[in-house]
C-alpha cells in the first residue's frame, strides 16, 4: 500500500528517521562551524569535559531542529529516497 508523507507515522517509519538523523548531521555541521568561529577569551580554562558537553548540546539540539523546524528538508531527502526504496509518493 502506498502511503503520502503526511500519514506516515514518523516514530516508527525507519527510512524517515535515517532521512532525520542524516539532516541532523548536517545541521550540526553547521553549528559547530558557527560555535568554533565565534571568539574564545583566555579567562576561563577550556576543558575536554566542556568540549564534549557543548558537542553533544550541538548535536541534541540539530536533532530536534531535523525533527521540528527542519521536517521540511526532511521530507524532501524522505520523498526522493521513498520513491526508489519503496515506491511512495506524496499525493
Amino acid at each position: 500500500m502506498v502511503q503520502t508523507i503526511s500519514t506516515i507515522n514518523r516514530g516508527s517509519d525507519k527510512l524517515w528517521n535515517a532521512c532525520a538523523d542524516f539532516t541532523a548531521t548536517i545541521f550540526y555541521d553547521v553549528l559547530k562551524k558557527m560555535y568554533e568561529s565565534i571568539p574564545k577569551s583566555n579567562l576561563f580554562r577550556r576543558t575536554l569535559a566542556e568540549s564534549w558537553f557543548m558537542n553533544m548540546t550541538l548535536y541534541e539540539y540539530s536533532r530536534q531542529a531535523a525533527r521540528h523546524e527542519l521536517s521540511s528538508l526532511t521530507n524532501m531527502i524522505y520523498e526522493a529516497l521513498a520513491k526508489k526504496a519503496y515506491g511512495k509518493t506524496s499525493t
